[in-house]
């Protein structure tokens, strides 16, 4: 979540050192491409998404403490009820859009309202500044009409209209497989299981 009083995470400090954390927006949709593979090894390679190749303490407080304030920055959201406020992410009940699948709908949407070209922007952009962006887009952008369209219900659509809109469904239906698994990845319980995996990978020397 954006604050316009405090600078958004991008260092964590430990045992007097400081560490540089990338929160670029595309390294944090790297992250959630990586939550939802089936590649090997996925606690490092998140560790080297977000640290690089900064040589890093073989303390498992290191790593609890920097992946509690990766995940509330990554997760936390301006409209959420205190009772949610807790490590893990508050999330729709339905999958509207997927950061991958949708990608040329929110590049499109970035550059006909703020005139932003997020290729220029990656590495640069911070996940919150993305987030907020993101969030603020208005209902004629590409991404947003995509969303509306799915949420539409076909019962309540003329006759005359319904046939069309239900192929557009179609059409623009997110791929099961793809968005399920990025749900599962911004859930709390499966955000959780992999912050538990990187502990566990801390505790055993970070390694």
């Amino acid at each position: 979540m954006l604050s316009l009083t405090d600078t958004p995470l991008s260092a964590i400090k430990f045992d007097d050192r400081i560490y540089h954390v990338n929160l670029a927006f595309d390294t944090v949709i790297k992250y959630l491409e990586l939550a939802e593979s089936d590649e090997p090894d996925q606690e490092k390679k998140a560790i080297g998404l977000f640290f690089g190749d900064q040589e890093l303490p073989l303390d498992p407080d290191f790593f609890e403490s920097s992946f509690k304030l990766i995940n509330e920055t990554i997760t936390k959201a301006p409209y959420q009820s205190n009772s949610s406020m807790n490590f893990g992410m508050q999330v729709a009940p339905q999958q509207l859009y997927s950061y991958r699948q949708d990608a040329d709908a929110i590049y499109a949407s970035f550059l006909m309202q703020y005139h932003i070209d997020l290729l220029k922007e990656r590495g640069k952009m911070h996940w919150c500044v993305f987030r907020a962006l993101f969030d603020g887009l208005n209902e004629d952008t590409p991404i947003q009409r995509i969303i509306d369209l799915r949420q539409k219900n076909l019962s309540e659509i003329p006759d005359e209209q319904r046939g069309k809109v239900a192929q557009l469904q179609q059409y623009y239906a997110l791929k099961v497989n793809k968005s399920k698994a990025e749900q599962d990845a911004l859930s709390n319980n499966a955000l959780s299981a992999a912050f538990n995996s990187l502990f566990k990978a801390a505790k055993k020397g970070g390694k």
